[in-house]
């Protein structure tokens, strides 16, 4: 049997032939596109790959190609297609291809897509690994650790501390970059209640209706940026410009998709149709409000949903079982 041609590998699933194969868990591939700047961009895809390299080893994940795209819709920002085999994140700003996105905002969106490698919805287990991982990452750039944690990944430092006292000018300024450092973190990676619904210590304080309403504001949140979740119903995309979904279709399908499942009376969220309970708050399904509902008429004008005890629209005043357009009625201040 022939060798596998060199080029062919990664099409065919293969590890490239300069990698350890005994460490795949990680980004195999980094590639830019093909713009301004594009050293740049390919730097900045390498660090955010060994940044989360010690995440994906100790959960086993992987990426074949992490790679730069810029999608027409300007709001999508990350995609992961095919559970790791390509991770594609926005770094451009729409219709400025010289200004990048900060880095603390790249990552963040990597470590968002690398969560689509074990849950493809936005749902609780989804935003629980998404908060473990950021306070992973968040306490290995405390510790400078990045690619493999071991040996020359870490930062050098002389053991056994200094053979002299320094300069208490150098003493000041090593202070104060530590503590520029631990700001420069906190602003990279927020926690507690910065983070949108990603503390479960403030979640577990809130009453049902917050935290349905906190849960569903982060969903719509990143169902807004992520392409991963609309991917998973529209198939595989050949392009980035096949992959920026609009987002009136994205809403259209949203839309059809409430008009099946009912809304609980208590805290509002969408709940599949045949779940009894509220998977937020836990209220039983109100059977009464269906049969009010089926009850309700619609005006024929202006196409008010009225209630069955009203004979005349609430909106336009027109009878409950007028026929034909409305009828104009002269304002009785006229001509006096």
């Amino acid at each position: 049997m022939s060798p596998v041609p060199p080029h062919c590998q990664f099409s065919c699933g293969l590890a490239p032939p300069y990698m350890d194969l005994n460490d795949l868990n990680k980004v195999w591939e980094v590639k830019p596109l093909k713009k301004v700047r594009d050293d740049e961009a390919r730097e900045i895809l390498e660090n955010v790959a060994k940044q989360v390299q010690p995440i994906m080893r100790k959960r086993k994940w992987k990426v074949k190609v992490l790679s730069e795209f810029c999608p027409a819709n300007p709001s999508l920002l990350g995609l992961n297609i095919g559970g790791g085999a390509e991770v594609k994140i926005r770094l451009r700003r729409p219709n400025n291809e010289w200004d990048f996105y900060p880095y603390a905002q790249i990552l963040d969106t990597m470590l968002h897509e690398l969560c689509h490698n074990e849950y493809g919805p936005h749902n609780a287990d989804f935003y629980n690994l998404l908060d473990e991982i950021r306070k992973e990452c968040e306490e290995l750039m405390a510790k400078g650790i990045t690619g493999t944690g071991q040996g020359f990944d870490l930062p050098g430092k002389r053991l056994g501390g200094f053979s002299r006292q320094p300069p208490l000018p150098s003493l000041r300024q090593k202070a104060l970059a530590a503590a520029e450092n631990r700001a420069r973190l906190d602003v990279l990676l927020p926690s507690g209640p910065k983070r949108l619904g990603g503390d479960s210590s403030i979640k577990a304080a809130l009453s049902p209706i917050q935290a349905a309403a906190m849960a569903a504001e982060r969903r719509l949140h990143d169902d807004l940026w992520c392409g991963s979740k609309m991917l998973e119903s529209e198939g595989p995309c050949e392009s980035s410009k096949a992959s920026a979904i609009p987002e009136s279709r994205h809403i259209s399908i949203v839309g059809t998709n409430s008009k099946i499942m009912w809304e609980c009376c208590v805290c509002t969220l969408l709940n599949q149709p045949l779940a009894l309970l509220c998977g937020a708050c836990g209220t039983p399904k109100d059977r009464g409000n269906e049969a009010k509902a089926a009850k309700a008429w619609s005006c024929k004008f202006c196409t008010l949903q009225n209630s069955h005890e009203v004979e005349r629209c609430l909106a336009c005043g027109e009878w409950r079982y007028s026929y034909g357009p409305p009828v104009s009625m002269t304002d009785p201040r006229i001509g006096t």
